[in-house]
């Protein structure tokens, strides 16, 4: 079972990621496309950490789309950002540090499990389009990675989730 899910997950990667960069749609349609990339990235990870608890695996999800919520003031404004504009500052490690925080005071696996979902989402918009501003304010520019280690990383999370189904 995981992995078939392992494989749609990968599948639903390849193709908005093929969207994306083939055809790239306007800004207010785009997440159409990225938003079930980022939970695919998110269920891949969840898929090859089998003993962490539900609730943990269910933050995780959660927090794979939770920096992108500063995104729905932006599609309700008048003027919508093109996909050259900078990332806004939701998309710092500063703005997940607090989610660690409350996941340590409390001892909730379902925060525990957002904030590492919000690491898992960084990790994916490093490799599309200009980056993050990881390091903001302490550092301005937007932080990149080459998208092939991205889609390595999908692979090997891939490969691993399939070969360990069977286990």
């Amino acid at each position: 079972m995981r992995a078939r899910l392992a494989l749609a997950a990968t599948a639903t990667i390849a193709a908005a990621d093929w969207v994306i960069h083939r055809h790239p749609p306007r800004w207010i349609l785009t997440g159409l496309w990225d938003e079930p990339a980022h939970l695919a990235t998110g269920a891949l990870v969840a898929l090859n950490l089998p003993g962490r608890p539900r609730a943990w695996r269910a933050g995780l999800l959660a927090g794979s789309l939770l920096p992108d919520v500063d995104h729905v003031p932006l599609a309700l404004a008048e003027r919508h950002p093109s996909m050259d504009d900078p990332r806004p500052p939701t998309h710092s490690l500063f703005a997940v540090l607090p989610l660690f925080t409350l996941a340590r005071a409390t001892g909730s696996e379902a925060v525990a499990g957002v904030a590492w979902g919000s690491l898992v989402h960084f990790a994916r918009d490093l490799a599309m389009g200009n980056g993050a501003p990881l390091l903001a304010p302490l550092h301005r520019g937007d932080l990149r990675m080459p998208y092939p280690l991205y889609a390595a990383a999908v692979a090997g999370l891939t490969v691993v989730a399939t070969i360990n189904d069977g286990l």
